[in-house]
């Protein structure tokens, strides 16, 4: 499977991976680079990731994705019940249509679930086989390798979620350049 470029957000739960995301997203956004995809809003209660939102970057449409406690409609997958409704939006905001104007795609996060072959799994797999366009994706520190290793990705350029934002903006804006 040969990509375009993968850059890759990592760190552990809680490391600001998805706040980097945004800020990233706003950098490129200022310099008229369309950017495609998703990201998941992480919320806690009492300390503990209670669920996630899915936003949807070209329009910020927001949709609960997930939450620790049963739903009815939701389905289970680990600690967390997941709106089908948010996964088919997540689907659909990384389909070939949807992503045919853009210049980069979003993915917050590729992770333990892809690896299972499960929620985001088809999409990113289709993104990676039909499309030669580059990708921001974020994952957990201890699976990265996983990660590159199960879906054979190349090209990857990787970031820790605390280093400098204007530094990886300016990575990935030079690499969209050439």
């Amino acid at each position: 499977m040969q990509n375009s470029s993968v850059y890759i957000i990592s760190g552990e739960q809680g490391s600001g991976k998805t706040t980097m995301l945004k800020s990233i997203i706003a950098e490129l956004q200022n310099k008229d680079v369309k950017v495609g995809g998703f990201l998941a809003e992480g919320s806690w209660k009492n300390g503990i990731r209670d669920g996630f939102s899915l936003l949807r970057i070209i329009d910020n449409y927001a949709i609960p994705l997930c939450q620790s406690k049963p739903k009815e409609g939701y389905f289970n997958l680990g600690r967390f019940w997941f709106n089908p409704d948010a996964i088919k939006i997540g689907e659909e905001s990384l389909s070939i249509d949807m992503t045919k104007d853009m210049s980069i795609i979003v993915i917050d996060e590729i992770g333990i679930f892809e690896l299972q072959k499960k929620v985001w799994y088809n999409s990113f797999i289709q993104i990676l086989n039909e499309r030669r366009i580059p990708l921001i994706i974020s994952v957990r520190e201890k699976i990265m390798k996983e990660v590159i290793k199960n879906f054979r990705l190349k090209n990857v350029i990787s970031f820790k979620s605390d280093e400098d934002i204007n530094s990886c903006s300016e990575t990935i804006m030079c690499n969209l350049a050439k």
